[in-house]
């Protein structure tokens, strides 16, 4: 993503407007309907992003520790989000207000750039999910996510993996034994 220097007095000023969130297991941190006010950091834990189609839970990304996210089109457009954050397990969530983060925007051109890197990166990591929806395989959709996030799989239940890969759970399932992957999360087994 390129790296950007931020003064100690910039970061101090940022960290001070984080708030912290911790949410417990299945907890919505964003509702259907509610208006995405943060841009959230998972500091530990997982959340999953999804929304229903017609009826139908569609998992839209899985979230591990270590990874931003957040309802863009809601978050820049202050409309009501289609989308809800939920969590798979207890998780802590680091979080600016949209204010905040535009305010650090506006005072400091470093954070100005640091936003639009991240804002970069996300659109490119958006475009590559279209893209393996649209083009890849089952099995290649598989092997890319086990490339990107393996051990978070075993903590994510195959119904949502399945969703995420816009695939059945008997697909996905098929597509493990053709891999001699394991079948089943630790949530599945428990």
């Amino acid at each position: 993503m390129g790296d950007v220097t931020l003064p100690p007095s910039v970061m101090n000023e940022a960290i001070s407007m984080i708030e912290v969130f911790e949410i417990k297991k299945f907890e919505q941190f964003l509702k259907a309907g509610d208006v995405c006010k943060y841009w959230g950091f998972v500091n530990s834990g997982l959340v999953r992003i999804f929304y229903f189609k017609k009826g139908k839970d569609v998992t839209e990304f899985i979230v591990p520790e270590g990874t931003a996210f957040t309802s863009i089109e809601s978050f820049f457009t202050r409309q009501p989000s289609h989308l809800i954050v939920e969590a798979l397990e207890p998780t802590v969530i680091y979080a600016l207000s949209k204010d905040n983060v535009d305010n650090l925007c506006d005072k400091y051109h470093e954070i100005e750039v640091t936003y639009r890197k991240i804002m970069e990166y996300s659109l490119i990591m958006s475009q590559h999910r279209a893209d393996s929806l649209q083009f890849e395989t089952a099995e290649e959709k598989y092997e890319r996510l086990l490339e990107k996030i393996p051990k978070v799989l075993l903590r994510v239940p195959s119904l949502y993996i399945a969703s995420y890969l816009g695939i059945t759970p008997e697909t996905l399932s098929r597509v493990r034994a053709k891999q001699g992957k394991p079948h089943h999360s630790k949530q599945e087994e428990g």
